[in-house]
């Protein structure tokens, strides 16, 4: 009698395991749409009704299955373009970190949007911490990513840089002002920017002084100064030195001074070294082979979007762009021990270990990818079998449970 009583508790008790298993599986299905969503796997074990029975455990009794635990599926998803520029998805390990009510939390669903303040947010309004700052100079502590500029100022030139080769055959000259061309060996127009950002031109005339030996003058036309005088003006001279292969030694820079109309002194550098490269020497004819120079004209946004690095980049319409921050990726030593707590987001605790949070594609983590989005790593025909196979066992133990019933209504019909 009592032996029947255990059976009806083993049968029931597996039967609860089961409708367990069934909510795991209807829950994935169910998800199976849902971005960076991770499937679950319900994990049983065996009960024993007295596990001291018996020295060698031949007398051990089962006493059904339990769900002792599910394990989190962490394989990724896959990885779908999109056309909206702020879709990010990571190839790899890490989560998106994101500033919540309750405290910071972690998603792997990058399905992001600019709010009315200019916070990159989720799909539910929580703010994307990141690294602010530009290429380079980066915060080192996370803070909500924010668009913070608008039009780009104008940037006056300050440095101009020239790589050439000066002709060793020329011949020795004086330079005079009044006459550069006549007394000069090479003339090289360069243009820089004004305070304004309009664009101003400068002559800069080489003249070779004695064997290894220039000087490079620079000039601007005395109309385009502030104030104006006619004819050209000498603003700066520098002097450089070669050795007897013709390799630079010594370049004294040249600071060139200037007051365009309408603007300010500004100082000007110019040097014989570009990227590294310096001027030469050689006995072939004089040549300019790279020249650059900083500054910018004024700009109006035209775009903005990430790069494959997770940097959060404007686009102005003068061909410059400016860094804003760079999206953080988290790091758990852990991943399984997150919890759940809705809207695809996860918290960190003791099972998880402590969060990192760093630079997408550094110390281990994933890649970021634009105009994407991670996908459900459910497969649905997996989880449509398993439910199915739960659905059997279920029948067969709700079968179970009607034969021990029967059995139970036999014995006490006898008394």
């Amino acid at each position: 009698m009592m032996s029947l009583f255990q059976s009806l508790n083993v049968t029931s008790n597996t039967s609860n395991q089961l409708g367990r298993k069934l909510e795991i599986v209807g829950d994935n299905i169910n998800n199976a749409g849902t971005t960076g969503f991770k499937g679950n796997r319900a994990e049983f074990s065996e009960m024993l009704t007295d596990a001291s029975i018996g020295v060698d455990g031949g007398d051990q009794i089962g006493a059904g299955a339990v769900i002792d635990g599910k394990t989190r599926d962490l394989t990724q998803g896959t990885l779908s373009n999109t056309d909206s520029a702020t879709d990010l998805a990571i190839d790899g390990n890490g989560l998106f970190a994101v500033d919540t009510p309750f405290g910071q939390a972690y998603t792997r669903d990058g399905s992001f949007h600019f709010d009315k303040d200019g916070f990159l947010v989720s799909s539910d309004g929580h703010k994307v911490l990141g690294f602010n700052g530009e290429e380079g100079r980066e915060s080192s502590s996370v803070a909500p990513l924010r668009i913070s500029k608008g039009n780009m100022d104008p940037v006056s030139t300050s440095n101009v840089k020239i790589t050439m080769n000066l002709d060793a055959r020329e011949n020795v000259k004086i330079f005079n002002p009044e006459d550069p061309r006549e007394t000069s060996s090479f003339e090289r127009s360069v243009t820089v920017l004004d305070a304004k950002g309009e664009q101003q031109t400068l002559a800069v005339f080489f003249t070779k002084t004695s064997a290894g030996n220039w000087s490079y003058n620079a000039m601007a036309d005395g109309k385009d100064l502030e104030p104006q005088v006619g004819g050209k003006v000498l603003v700066g001279t520098g002097n450089v030195t070669f050795d007897d292969k013709g390799v630079l030694v010594n370049d004294s820079g040249l600071d060139a001074v200037a007051t365009f109309k309408g603007g300010e002194e500004q100082s000007i550098n110019i040097s014989l070294t570009n990227k590294g490269e310096p001027t030469t020497q050689f006995g072939t004819t004089t040549s300019v082979s790279s020249n650059s120079r900083d500054g910018n004209t004024g700009g109006s946004v035209v775009g903005l979007g990430f790069d494959q690095g997770g940097s959060m980049t404007l686009r102005y319409d003068n061909g410059k762009s400016v860094q804003l921050g760079k999206v953080a990726i988290a790091k758990f030593a852990n991943e399984q021990g997150l919890r759940k707590v809705g809207q695809n987001l996860y918290v960190g605790n003791q099972s998880s270990g402590q969060v990192s949070l760093g630079q997408s594609g550094k110390d281990a983590r994933g890649d970021i990818r634009t105009n994407s989005l991670e996908l459900s790593n459910v497969d649905i025909t997996n989880n449509f079998v398993d439910m199915m196979k739960t659905q059997k066992s279920f029948s067969a133990n709700a079968q179970a449970m009607g034969a021990i019933d029967s059995l139970l209504k036999n014995v006490i019909a006898l008394k």
